[in-house]
């Protein structure tokens, strides 16, 4: 099934967005899970049209609320049941970003849970706590957080994970045993012993306000939950009220979890998710050979027809990508191996030319954009194509036949020869020379054996400053055709 839109112009010239029905069953958990893992390896803009109110959001709207709204199409009643009641489950989207040091995510910051009430909780016990009933079975959404990206083109990686803070047994979910046995499948539980210090610190912030300190409420009060600053701060923030009237005014605070302690539970989610399957005596290269084998020789049509997974459209960027990903993740859309390794993964589409029986790519390989004003003041070490090119690379080649039926020919690994970095570094010096005089005029694929420069936007109109005060079409940097093609045929020898 697909998702349906209806893009309207108003009288006052918005945009409004209306989703006409959303293609998930709110009141399943498996459901909400499968259609959640839809995102993983996608931005928010990629998956939504834009809107007005999506563009004035991309730069300072919360990404959580956007793909609640734009996503799901799911407006939650209030703050004090789940987002999801039906299903009695909580929806968390929050950032991630790579660590400098060791392997894989780390949680970017702490992880809301919800507002305290300083008068409801002082009547509860943690079996009916408010906290425990709208957050004892969580569906939390990573996305790469990079503070430079607007919020809609950040990136969701990983998978969805589905976190309880109960047994499964405890969970309110209507007889519904499809829910139970995929939540006991695939939800990680925190441990007794880590529930036992949340239970205890929830209890020591609830003394607390029950004795009108919530004034004095600290992080460093509790180990693993936390009663952490909710308002604006500063001399206008509004303070509220405590039950006793003879106490302070006190900030707002709600419930989270700790940095730290979040990052443990993505640590032990990212170990769940092996998906090429690397054992000690299966390397990289071998698992993801097995999982390419199957496939080879079959044309895109049949490999969309196992997996369910079409083309959205025939201006759908990415779907030789997307449909690699599914080889790779057996019907995922994410595949945490080449992420942790920081693997680039490239498809290829190629002809077969009739004289030589060489294969000959269709166009060469782009990368990142760059910006004008930038590249004159960096030096090379510093760049984003430096970067890019130290990389490990996994290139997928597609075969058109003579038919014109595209088929899944190969894949392999490829890192950039020491003689052929040099080169690229050639043409991005020349570059930085050139835009510094003259941003029109920039290396050609005729000067360099490797690469070159030409535009790379969206259109004419998605430009760039450059040195000269003129606003030019953004550009990027090339991987020449001719050098694809040798790649390619030297990979087959």
């Amino acid at each position: 099934m697909q998702r349906i839109y209806t893009l309207r112009i108003l009288a006052n010239e918005r945009w409004t967005f209306i989703i006409n029905k959303p293609v998930y069953d709110k009141g399943s958990v498996k459901s909400i899970y499968e259609h959640a893992l839809k995102l993983t390896g996608k931005t928010l803009s990629q998956v939504i049209p834009e809107t007005a109110e999506l563009i004035n959001n991309r730069n300072r709207g919360d990404l959580g609320t956007l793909v609640e709204k734009y996503y799901f199409a799911h407006k939650p009643k209030s703050n004090h049941g789940p987002d999801f009641p039906e299903a009695g489950l909580e929806l968390k989207t929050t950032g991630v970003k790579l660590r400098k040091k060791k392997i894989g995510y780390q949680a970017k910051e702490r992880l809301s849970l919800m507002m305290i009430n300083y008068d409801s909780i002082r009547h509860e016990s943690w079996e009916s706590s408010s906290l425990l009933s709208k957050c004892r079975l969580m569906l939390i959404q990573f996305y790469d957080y990079v503070a430079e990206i607007p919020v809609t083109e950040r990136k969701f990686v990983l998978k969805p994970l589905l976190c309880l803070l109960c047994d499964v047994k405890d969970l309110d979910i209507q007889n519904n045993h499809e829910d139970e046995e995929f939540i006991s499948k695939y939800a990680q539980k925190i441990s007794n012993i880590d529930l036992i210090t949340i239970r205890r610190d929830w209890e020591t912030i609830q003394e607390k306000i029950r004795e009108g300190k919530a004034h004095e409420l600290s992080e460093g009060d509790t180990n693993y939950l936390k009663a952490s600053r909710k308002g604006s701060g500063g001399p206008g923030e509004v303070l509220r009220k405590q039950h006793d009237s003879e106490s302070p005014l006190a900030k707002s605070r709600g419930f989270s979890i700790k940095q730290s302690f979040f990052t443990t539970l993505i640590e032990k989610h990212e170990a769940s998710l092996n998906t090429l399957g690397i054992a000690p005596e299966i390397s990289l290269e071998e698992a993801t050979r097995r999982r390419f084998e199957p496939f080879f020789g079959m044309k895109v049509s049949e490999i969309s027809a196992h997996f369910g997974f079409y083309k959205k459209s025939k201006n759908h960027k990415g779907f030789h990508s997307d449909l690699t990903l599914r080889i790779l993740a057996e019907g995922g859309s994410s595949v945490p191996e080449l992420n942790k390794a920081d693997i680039k993964l490239k498809t290829i589409r190629v002809r077969k030319s009739p004289k030589t029986g060489e294969l000959i790519p269709k166009e060469a390989m782009s990368f990142r954009n760059f910006k004008y004003l930038e590249i004159v003041n960096q030096d090379w070490e510093e760049s984003e194509f430096f970067e890019d090119i130290e990389r490990r690379f996994l290139f997928v080649i597609f075969t058109t036949s003579e038919n014109a039926e595209e088929i899944l020919s190969k894949a392999f690994y490829w890192n950039m020869p020491y003689e052929d970095r040099l080169e690229a570094q050639r043409v991005w010096e020349k570059t930085k020379i050139q835009v510094g005089i003259d941003a029109r005029n920039v290396p050609k694929s005729s000067e360099n054996s490797v690469a070159h420069v030409r535009p790379h936007a969206r259109n004419s109109r998605d430009t760039e400053l450059t040195p000269q005060g003129e606003q030019l079409v953004k550009k990027s940097f090339w991987l020449n055709q001719k050098y694809i093609k040798k790649i390619i045929n030297t990979s087959l020898t």
